[in-house]
């Protein structure tokens, strides 16, 4: 696991950095105007119940138990269009209060339940009574149904100090960069002037499983809702 603090002016600074910027050609963008979700999106396991596009964000609610391994992930977000060939990085920028414990945003490149490569910034919670205790940047490769994994504590301290949904930073951008056939992920937190990024080791993957897609779980059926606002996604490649 790599981690990288800044101040603001120090994030502004280190702009030339690969791990704190842009790819290079942005090929994709959708901030989500209008009211109605753009064509190049399809929906997965689709509750039209559970998300709604309006004044530039997609809200998402998620409730119960789900997993990408087992295929119940409700709303899942794919895009119709492929990746872009080479190296890449796409991005998520979202909001979620992570107030349940279980909260399980995701970044993927996703075929089906059993082929997925895809990145989490996802809660877990260890006192009765607390909510959240730790955040992970987790990162899974699913090929056959044949499952590779890391996981690091990104927020919350190597005790698992609890703190409240009110003590965390928002909003969170989650990625993944593709560099021949390593996949790595990142986080960026930030908490007023400081910024942090966490980073993980590689994936290695000899295919790309799948599409670009998003969402948002609960990893056990719990009390309670989860509702996570996305501003934008966008693809930039390195060629």
């Amino acid at each position: 696991m790599k981690t990288i603090i800044t101040t603001a002016l120090a994030f502004t600074a280190l702009v030339g950095s690969t791990a704190l910027t842009s790819a290079g050609t942005q090929v994709f963008f959708d901030d989500f105007k209008g009211d109605q979700l753009a064509s190049h999106w399809e929906v997965i396991n689709q509750d039209e119940d559970s998300y709604i596009v309006e004044e530039g964000t997609l809200l998402s609610i998620a409730s119960g138990g789900a997993g990408l391994s087992k295929g119940n992930v409700a709303n899942v977000f794919r895009l119709t269009q492929k990746m872009p060939k080479g190296d890449w990085t796409a991005t998520i920028k979202y909001r979620m209060p992570y107030q349940t414990g279980r909260e399980t945003p995701f970044l993927a490149l996703y075929g089906d339940k059993d082929n997925y490569i895809a990145a989490f910034a996802k809660a877990w919670s260890y006192y009765g009574g607390t909510r959240g205790s730790r955040l992970y940047l987790s990162s899974t490769k699913a090929v056959k149904g044949k499952i590779s994994h890391f996981s690091d504590v990104m927020w919350g301290g190597a005790s698992g100090k609890p703190f409240s949904a009110d003590d965390l930073p928002n909003p969170f951008i989650l990625r993944i960069t593709k560099t021949g056939h390593s996949y790595t992920a990142a986080v960026q937190i930030k908490q007023g002037a400081e910024t942090t990024w966490v980073e993980h080791a590689s994936l290695t993957a000899i295919r790309q499983p799948g599409s670009l897609a998003f969402g948002i779980y609960q990893s056990e059926k719990v009390n309670g809702e989860t509702p996570m606002t996305v501003d934008w996604v966008k693809i930039e490649s390195a060629d």
